[in-house]
Protein backbone atom coordinates (compact mmCIF):
# COMPACT_ATOMS: atom_id res chain seq x y z
CA UNK A 1 0.00 0.00 0.00
CA UNK A 2 0.96 3.20 -0.85
CA UNK A 3 -0.32 6.50 1.58
CA UNK A 4 -0.78 9.07 -1.50
CA UNK A 5 -1.06 12.54 0.36
CA UNK A 6 -0.52 13.24 3.80
CA UNK A 7 1.05 15.79 5.77
CA UNK A 8 3.60 14.24 8.10
CA UNK A 9 5.45 17.97 8.66
CA UNK A 10 2.34 18.71 10.83
CA UNK A 11 3.68 19.63 14.46
CA UNK A 12 0.60 17.25 15.29
CA UNK A 13 3.69 15.14 15.01
CA UNK A 14 6.43 16.67 16.56
CA UNK A 15 6.69 14.14 19.72
CA UNK A 16 7.21 10.76 18.16
CA UNK A 17 7.31 11.63 14.20
CA UNK A 18 10.08 8.67 13.49
CA UNK A 19 7.72 6.11 15.72
CA UNK A 20 4.71 6.94 12.90
CA UNK A 21 7.35 6.49 10.31
CA UNK A 22 8.27 2.90 11.49
CA UNK A 23 4.62 2.22 12.18
CA UNK A 24 4.01 2.86 8.37
CA UNK A 25 6.48 0.75 7.61
CA UNK A 26 5.32 -2.16 9.08
CA UNK A 27 2.49 -2.00 6.31
CA UNK A 28 3.34 0.79 3.54
CA UNK A 29 5.71 0.45 0.43
CA UNK A 30 5.65 4.72 0.38
CA UNK A 31 3.82 7.78 1.87
CA UNK A 32 3.88 11.01 0.16
CA UNK A 33 4.11 13.87 1.82
CA UNK A 34 2.58 16.69 0.27
CA UNK A 35 4.03 20.26 1.45
CA UNK A 36 1.25 22.90 1.57
CA UNK A 37 3.75 26.29 1.68
CA UNK A 38 7.57 27.04 1.41
CA UNK A 39 8.13 26.61 5.11
CA UNK A 40 5.95 22.72 5.33
CA UNK A 41 7.82 22.30 1.96
CA UNK A 42 11.38 22.57 3.80
CA UNK A 43 10.31 20.52 6.73
CA UNK A 44 9.00 17.99 4.23
CA UNK A 45 12.08 17.53 2.60
CA UNK A 46 13.95 17.24 5.78
CA UNK A 47 11.92 13.93 6.71
CA UNK A 48 12.84 12.82 3.24
CA UNK A 49 16.35 13.11 2.87
CA UNK A 50 16.66 11.00 6.08
CA UNK A 51 13.83 8.24 4.58
CA UNK A 52 14.56 8.56 1.18
CA UNK A 53 13.35 5.48 -0.11
CA UNK A 54 10.30 5.59 2.03
CA UNK A 55 9.25 9.35 2.15
CA UNK A 56 8.07 11.39 -1.31
CA UNK A 57 7.50 14.90 -1.24
CA UNK A 58 4.75 17.06 -3.61
CA UNK A 59 4.97 21.21 -3.53
CA UNK A 60 2.42 23.64 -3.66
CA UNK A 61 0.38 26.16 -1.87
CA UNK A 62 -2.90 25.51 0.14
CA UNK A 63 -6.02 27.07 -0.76
CA UNK A 64 -6.75 28.61 1.73
CA UNK A 65 -2.79 30.40 1.70
CA UNK A 66 -2.85 30.81 -2.62
CA UNK A 67 -6.12 33.13 -2.42
CA UNK A 68 -3.95 35.94 -0.73
CA UNK A 69 -0.84 35.37 -2.52
CA UNK A 70 0.14 38.66 -4.02
CA UNK A 71 2.09 38.25 -7.60
CA UNK A 72 5.27 38.78 -6.29
CA UNK A 73 4.60 36.16 -3.65
CA UNK A 74 3.73 33.68 -6.59
CA UNK A 75 6.45 33.94 -8.51
CA UNK A 76 8.74 33.15 -5.75
CA UNK A 77 6.68 30.40 -4.85
CA UNK A 78 7.18 28.74 -8.01
CA UNK A 79 10.98 29.85 -7.71
CA UNK A 80 11.12 27.85 -5.15
CA UNK A 81 9.38 24.86 -6.08
CA UNK A 82 11.56 24.90 -9.36
CA UNK A 83 14.76 25.07 -7.69
CA UNK A 84 13.14 21.78 -5.45
CA UNK A 85 12.57 19.52 -9.06
CA UNK A 86 14.64 17.08 -8.43
CA UNK A 87 13.17 16.01 -4.98
CA UNK A 88 9.69 16.24 -5.38
CA UNK A 89 7.61 13.83 -6.64
CA UNK A 90 4.82 16.52 -8.17
CA UNK A 91 3.08 20.17 -8.23
CA UNK A 92 0.53 20.68 -5.39
CA UNK A 93 -1.50 20.17 -3.25
CA UNK A 94 -3.29 23.40 -4.87
CA UNK A 95 -6.18 24.36 -6.25
CA UNK A 96 -9.76 25.72 -5.66
CA UNK A 97 -11.49 25.50 -2.30
CA UNK A 98 -15.37 26.96 -2.47
CA UNK A 99 -16.62 25.46 0.60
CA UNK A 100 -14.26 27.71 3.04
CA UNK A 101 -13.62 30.32 0.16
CA UNK A 102 -16.91 32.32 -0.60
CA UNK A 103 -15.48 35.91 -1.82
CA UNK A 104 -15.39 35.45 -5.57
CA UNK A 105 -12.72 37.35 -6.34
CA UNK A 106 -10.66 35.25 -3.56
CA UNK A 107 -12.03 31.72 -5.80
CA UNK A 108 -10.76 33.77 -8.83
CA UNK A 109 -7.42 33.77 -7.40
CA UNK A 110 -7.57 30.36 -6.36
CA UNK A 111 -7.97 29.22 -10.09
CA UNK A 112 -5.13 31.48 -10.93
CA UNK A 113 -2.84 30.00 -8.94
CA UNK A 114 -3.93 26.60 -10.25
CA UNK A 115 -3.18 27.50 -13.75
CA UNK A 116 -0.02 28.41 -12.80
CA UNK A 117 0.42 25.59 -10.96
CA UNK A 118 -0.33 23.47 -13.93
CA UNK A 119 2.10 25.65 -16.32
CA UNK A 120 4.49 24.85 -13.85
CA UNK A 121 4.27 20.89 -13.47
CA UNK A 122 4.05 20.92 -17.09
CA UNK A 123 7.33 22.89 -17.76
CA UNK A 124 8.75 20.53 -14.87
CA UNK A 125 7.30 17.96 -16.33
CA UNK A 126 5.61 16.72 -13.03
CA UNK A 127 2.17 15.37 -12.49
CA UNK A 128 -0.29 17.98 -10.50
CA UNK A 129 -2.04 17.18 -7.24
CA UNK A 130 -5.41 19.13 -6.64
CA UNK A 131 -7.33 20.42 -3.70
CA UNK A 132 -10.77 20.83 -4.90
CA UNK A 133 -13.32 20.90 -2.38
CA UNK A 134 -16.92 22.16 -3.61
CA UNK A 135 -14.86 22.97 -6.76
CA UNK A 136 -14.33 20.13 -8.73
CA UNK A 137 -16.21 21.32 -12.25
CA UNK A 138 -14.70 24.70 -11.73
CA UNK A 139 -11.04 22.76 -11.49
CA UNK A 140 -11.70 20.54 -14.00
CA UNK A 141 -12.49 23.41 -16.21
CA UNK A 142 -8.95 24.45 -16.03
CA UNK A 143 -6.77 21.77 -15.91
CA UNK A 144 -8.87 20.09 -18.50
CA UNK A 145 -6.36 20.79 -21.91
CA UNK A 146 -3.57 19.61 -19.13
CA UNK A 147 -0.20 17.70 -20.62
CA UNK A 148 0.44 16.01 -17.12
CA UNK A 149 -1.06 13.51 -15.22
CA UNK A 150 -3.41 14.90 -12.74
CA UNK A 151 -4.94 13.77 -9.61
CA UNK A 152 -7.75 15.08 -7.43
CA UNK A 153 -6.67 13.74 -4.33
CA UNK A 154 -9.37 13.74 -1.21
CA UNK A 155 -11.90 13.49 -3.68
CA UNK A 156 -15.80 14.02 -2.03
CA UNK A 157 -17.56 15.28 -5.18
CA UNK A 158 -20.65 13.62 -6.94
CA UNK A 159 -20.73 10.73 -9.16
CA UNK A 160 -21.12 12.55 -12.24
CA UNK A 161 -17.81 14.91 -11.61
CA UNK A 162 -15.93 11.46 -10.84
CA UNK A 163 -17.34 10.21 -14.32
CA UNK A 164 -15.82 13.23 -15.80
CA UNK A 165 -12.73 13.33 -14.39
CA UNK A 166 -11.98 9.67 -15.00
CA UNK A 167 -13.42 10.17 -18.39
CA UNK A 168 -10.18 12.16 -19.16
CA UNK A 169 -8.16 9.89 -17.76
CA UNK A 170 -7.13 11.97 -14.88
CA UNK A 171 -7.14 10.04 -11.45
CA UNK A 172 -9.17 10.08 -7.77
CA UNK A 173 -7.76 9.59 -4.33
CA UNK A 174 -10.35 7.99 -1.48
CA UNK A 175 -9.32 8.84 1.95
CA UNK A 176 -11.37 8.16 4.64
CA UNK A 177 -14.69 9.80 3.92
CA UNK A 178 -15.05 6.63 1.59
CA UNK A 179 -16.22 5.32 5.25
CA UNK A 180 -18.38 7.49 5.92
CA UNK A 181 -20.14 9.04 2.82
CA UNK A 182 -22.29 6.72 1.05
CA UNK A 183 -22.13 8.96 -1.88
CA UNK A 184 -18.58 8.32 -2.04
CA UNK A 185 -18.84 4.85 -1.59
CA UNK A 186 -20.92 5.07 -4.81
CA UNK A 187 -18.79 6.78 -6.61
CA UNK A 188 -15.93 4.34 -5.60
CA UNK A 189 -17.64 1.63 -7.20
CA UNK A 190 -18.55 3.41 -10.59
CA UNK A 191 -14.83 4.52 -11.17
CA UNK A 192 -12.10 2.54 -12.97
CA UNK A 193 -10.35 1.09 -10.10
CA UNK A 194 -6.87 1.59 -12.43
CA UNK A 195 -7.31 5.62 -11.80
CA UNK A 196 -7.90 5.05 -8.01
CA UNK A 197 -5.01 5.73 -5.55
CA UNK A 198 -5.47 5.50 -1.44
CA UNK A 199 -4.74 8.62 1.14
CA UNK A 200 -5.09 9.30 4.72
CA UNK A 201 -4.37 12.73 4.14
CA UNK A 202 -3.19 12.85 7.90
CA UNK A 203 -2.87 13.94 10.53
CA UNK A 204 -7.08 14.93 9.18
CA UNK A 205 -9.99 12.60 8.56
CA UNK A 206 -8.71 9.72 11.15
CA UNK A 207 -10.87 6.53 10.37
CA UNK A 208 -10.73 5.31 14.05
CA UNK A 209 -13.77 7.27 16.30
CA UNK A 210 -11.21 7.09 18.98
CA UNK A 211 -8.57 8.23 17.57
CA UNK A 212 -8.60 12.00 17.11
CA UNK A 213 -5.19 12.37 14.95
CA UNK A 214 -4.77 10.18 11.79
CA UNK A 215 -1.52 8.72 10.29
CA UNK A 216 -0.24 6.51 7.49
CA UNK A 217 -0.68 3.62 8.95
CA UNK A 218 -3.99 3.83 9.18
CA UNK A 219 -4.24 3.71 5.34
CA UNK A 220 -5.44 -0.23 5.82
CA UNK A 221 -8.99 0.58 6.70
CA UNK A 222 -9.57 2.67 4.01
CA UNK A 223 -7.96 0.45 1.43
CA UNK A 224 -9.97 -2.48 2.95
CA UNK A 225 -13.79 -0.93 2.71
CA UNK A 226 -12.72 -0.02 -0.99
CA UNK A 227 -12.05 -3.62 -1.55
CA UNK A 228 -15.52 -4.79 0.54
CA UNK A 229 -17.58 -1.78 -2.17
CA UNK A 230 -15.52 -3.11 -5.07
CA UNK A 231 -16.30 -7.20 -4.03
CA UNK A 232 -12.03 -7.85 -4.24
CA UNK A 233 -9.38 -9.21 -1.87
CA UNK A 234 -8.37 -6.75 0.04
CA UNK A 235 -4.43 -7.43 -1.50
CA UNK A 236 -5.70 -6.91 -4.94
CA UNK A 237 -6.84 -3.82 -3.91
CA UNK A 238 -4.03 -2.82 -1.89
CA UNK A 239 -1.86 -4.05 -4.77
CA UNK A 240 -3.67 -2.18 -7.75
CA UNK A 241 -3.80 1.35 -6.13
CA UNK A 242 -0.20 0.46 -5.04
CA UNK A 243 0.64 0.71 -8.30
CA UNK A 244 -1.68 3.28 -9.62
CA UNK A 245 0.15 5.85 -6.71
CA UNK A 246 4.09 4.72 -8.61
CA UNK A 247 2.84 5.60 -12.34
CA UNK A 248 0.93 8.80 -11.19
CA UNK A 249 4.45 9.69 -9.18
CA UNK A 250 6.50 7.90 -11.56
CA UNK A 251 8.34 6.11 -8.35
CA UNK A 252 9.84 4.01 -10.28
CA UNK A 253 11.60 6.33 -12.52
CA UNK A 254 13.67 7.66 -9.37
Amino acid sequence: MIDAHCHLYSDKYDHDRDAVIKRAEKSLTAVVISAVDPTSLQKSLAIRRQHPDFIYVTAGIHPRKSAKLKRVERVQLWQTIESVKEEIVAVGEVGPDFYRTKDSRLRQRQLLVLEEALEQAEALNLPLVIHARQAEEAALEVVTQSRTDVLFHCFAGTRQIAKKITGQGFYLSFSAILLFSRDIQKVATEVPLELVLTETDSPALSPKPNRSRNEPAFLATIVSRLASLLQYPSKKVAAVTAANARRFYRLDAL
